[in-house]
């Protein structure tokens, strides 16, 4: 098949791609798979909590790596369906290693830093593949769905890493890995070698003609995310110790809330589609207005119902923003850019989640306010700019002007 032709979209190529792709996005939570066993890995090697929690932590700067990494490799003459089986298998390396090794922790933290690599660089690839192998009507869609197998992924990881290690020992929650090996057949058997093309010739000049340019709507949409993940990690790292001290609830309990997290991430990625359609000027702003809901229930409803819920609440809005941003900036560029352009996405967005303890914890101490409502106050400001920037409606007009 010459990729120089439009083709008649094919449902069983598109079907079968669809789900080799959202298999690939189950894999963006793989580096959580431990976090259950912090408790027992903490006394273990005697270590303090922080310490432990370096083990998430610390591969969020591989991920930034991966970011660029797969911008530029993808953007180039490799394979982009052998790149994304060979990031898959780094994944599962990373977890299975500690099983034949783990005395060690700083090996143990080694292993998390390939597995957030691969995880990083599945993310990247999942939404390259979207841009590569699907024709135009069906991106927005799947994107939005990408967020919906990526939560499905982290509650397998979490929830199955924690059985693992409840009816052995913490070293069993590395067995949760087989479930790359799962991921890598289905990318196999589905995801095809050479992707067929769906779009119209270019016109000379146009977004979608050949060289790789990166616009301003690139940066800033990695910029808004930047900022969700300052939001989004307020919830990942507050919300257990905050339900205890509140004496909303016991400790598994609490841990429960970030499971209710990932299902309300999961139910509204079936709808981000929709929602990116009908408030195509005004998703990312709702997304803010949603954080600032979440965390308005749980910083003044003392129940641990309202602490659900909120975190339900939170997962949608991070749903919402995350299924966005990738569309927006696969639209914002031409098809030859759209690989370096996520790496670019991909590689600021996480330093929003590193350095969101230290921004919100400086505004606690500040205020005096508790973590909760200070985020949603931060979080309605956010959503403010947003709306009155009017960047993301600058963005779409953009994009349909170059296009035409």
């Amino acid at each position: 098949m010459d990729a120089s032709n439009s083709t008649v979209p094919n449902k069983s190529y598109i079907t079968k791609a669809r789900l080799g792709i959202l298999a690939v996005s189950s894999m963006g939570m793989a580096s959580l798979a431990i976090t259950p066993s912090y408790n027992a890995i903490s006394q273990y090697f005697k270590l303090s909590a922080t310490a432990v929690q370096m083990l998430t932590s610390l591969p969020n700067l591989f991920m930034m790596l991966a970011g660029l990494a797969m911008g530029r490799l993808a953007s180039g003459k490799i394979s982009i369906k052998k790149l994304t089986m060979t990031m898959i298998l780094l994944c599962a390396l990373g977890g299975f290693l500690p099983l034949t090794f783990h005395r060690s922790f700083l090996f143990l933290l080694m292993c998390s830093c390939l597995v957030g690599f691969g995880q990083a660089a599945c993310t990247n690839l999942g939404q390259v593949l979207i841009v590569r192998m699907l024709p135009a009507n069906e991106q927005q869609t799947t994107m939005g769905l990408t967020t919906t197998f990526n939560n499905i992924g982290g509650i397998i990881f979490i929830m199955g890493g924690g059985q693992l290690a409840a009816t052995s020992t913490w070293v069993a929650s590395y067995w949760i890995y087989l479930f790359a090996i799962l991921v890598l057949i289905i990318v196999f058997a589905m995801v095809p070698l050479h992707p067929l093309s769906f779009d119209q010739q270019p016109k000379a000049g146009s977004k979608t003609s050949g060289k790789i340019k990166l616009n301003k709507y690139v940066f800033y949409c990695a910029i808004w995310a930047f900022f969700t993940m300052l939001l989004n990690n307020v919830l990942n790292n507050n919300i257990s110790l905050f339900v205890v001290h509140q004496k909303m609830g016991s400790t598994s309990q609490a841990a429960l809330t970030s499971t209710i997290s990932l299902v309300g991430g999961m139910l509204c990625g079936l709808i981000v589609g929709k929602i990116g359609k009908k408030f195509k000027f005004s998703s990312i702003a709702l997304s803010f207005f949603l954080y600032a809901l979440s965390y308005v229930i749980i910083g003044l409803a003392n129940s641990l119902i309202a602490a659900f819920i909120g975190a339900f609440i939170c997962g949608a809005a991070m749903s919402v923003a995350m299924g966005q941003f990738a569309y927006l900036i696969s639209s914002a560029v031409n098809k030859k850019s759209a690989s370096m352009a996520l790496g670019v996405y991909q590689a600021i967005n996480p330093i929003g989640g590193v350095i969101s303890p230290f921004v919100v914890n400086s505004l606690t101490s500040v205020t005096g306010m508790n973590v909760f409502l200070i985020s949603s106050i931060l979080a309605v400001i956010l959503g403010v700019i947003a709306l009155a920037s009017q960047f993301q409606k600058h963005l779409v007009q953009s994009s349909l002007q170059e296009n035409h």
